[in-house]
């Protein structure tokens, strides 16, 4: 989508590992650092570059977070 000549020559398999070990510090990092913050964003099921009101629930989550009210 963005359009990035570069981009467009990464693999799928890349990707799909890089997700995978992405996932893998995110479980390792709620089970290690419990009392961090950690704020996962369900992107499959918002299209905030897109939608103004799906920017703005993640603005609104982030705010909440950082203002202690999550």
């Amino acid at each position: 989508k963005r359009g990035r000549d570069y981009e467009n020559t990464i693999s799928i398999d890349y990707l799909s590992r890089l997700n995978e070990r992405y996932e893998a510090f995110i479980a390792t990092y709620e089970t290690e650092h419990k009392d961090a913050k950690l704020l996962i964003i369900d992107v499959d099921n918002n299209n905030f570059s897109e939608k103004q009101e799906d920017l703005g629930a993640i603005i609104n989550k982030i705010d909440a977070e950082i203002n202690g009210l999550f």
